[in-house]
């Protein structure tokens, strides 16, 4: 009886240490996935800026595809201030390009235009949350943006908030180049930030 008691509870401790190191395994495979991630996404950023690829070049393919990051990165974001530099995708009718990277909406206007160049990602403390620190910015903070082999810098002019209805005013006028980002609010979820830039 005491025989088969210890065998017993020596099968069940065997069971938790292997259960413990299953789950350590799992855990340091999935920061070893999120860092080889990451450094793609960084050796993606680094051959746009070495390659110049075009918006048009993109587009041949960009409507067709609807997996993989950084496979259909057109430009590059880098906002000093809070640490970001993040690919940027199209939106297309095809896949929802907001679950994976910061996005560009299809009402844009690109650098290298006088218009608007709107850009949304999410919020939030997911690993998809690229606008986490958007609401950190202040007026007169940059942002820079890589695109067809130039770099454009904007000063922030202003940041505000507005009702969270899935439609967006945008400004824009005939004369000037802008920049315009927006995410969810995480202090009220019924508002969205939207930072207004102006190109330097």
């Amino acid at each position: 009886m005491l025989k088969r008691k210890i065998t017993r509870n020596s099968i069940i401790v065997l069971l938790s240490i292997l259960l413990i190191l299953l789950c350590i395994f799992i855990k340091i495979n999935d920061v070893y996935n999120e860092k080889k991630i990451e450094k793609q996404e960084e050796e993606q950023i680094t051959d746009i800026i070495n390659n110049n690829y075009s918006l048009e070049a993109i587009n041949e393919t960009s409507d067709n595809k609807t997996s993989s990051k950084g496979d259909n990165y057109i430009a590059v974001l880098e906002i000093p201030k809070i640490g970001l530099k993040k690919g940027l995708v199209m939106a297309t009718k095809n896949f929802n390009s907001i679950n994976y990277a910061v996005s560009i909406d299809k009402n844009s206007k690109f650098p290298d235009s006088v218009g608007n160049f709107i850009l949304y990602a999410h919020s939030g403390n997911s690993k998809i949350s690229y606008f986490d620190k958007l609401k950190n910015l202040e007026n007169d903070d940059e942002i820079r943006i890589y695109y067809n082999g130039l770099w454009y810098t904007y000063v922030v002019i202003r940041k505000y908030e507005v009702d969270k209805t899935g439609r967006l005013s945008i400004y824009s006028d005939n004369e000037n180049k802008y920049i315009t980002l927006t995410t969810c609010s995480q202090e009220n979820k019924q508002k969205q930030i939207v930072i207004l830039g102006k190109e330097k």
